[in-house]
């Protein structure tokens, strides 16, 4: 998966990197590897962090949240705890088709035309 740092008035630094290139990969794992991309975007403020996340999954699903806290760590999950809230949804959608075998089409047969 493709993963994107942006930070807002602040230095990404390797620590808060890490921080949240492993809470992305556990969200990844929930969508059973099918995130295509992923973009973070850090943003600090007074006195509160921002965490905005917006993935890209197979299927042309968007999943977007935003994280509010008071430190780094409280609002990545925060926006994480909402982001697996869509994608257990999103997982469930697809697991649902499968089950009925996808979108399937009935025909009526063709009535002969009288002459």
């Amino acid at each position: 998966m493709r993963l994107s740092l942006t930070g807002r008035h602040l230095d990404i630094t390797p620590a808060l990197r890490r921080l949240v290139t492993t809470r992305v990969e556990k969200l990844e794992r929930v969508l059973n590897e099918s995130a295509m991309s992923a973009q973070v975007v850090l943003a600090r403020e007074k006195h509160r962090r921002l965490t905005e996340i917006n993935l890209h999954a197979r299927g042309e699903k968007f999943l977007h949240a935003v994280g509010n806290a008071g430190n780094w760590e409280a609002s990545l999950t925060n926006a994480i705890e909402k982001l697996n809230q869509q994608a257990l949804k999103v997982k469930g959608k697809w697991q649902e088709g499968k089950r009925r075998g996808g979108k399937a089409v009935t025909v009526a047969p063709l009535e002969p035309q009288p002459i």
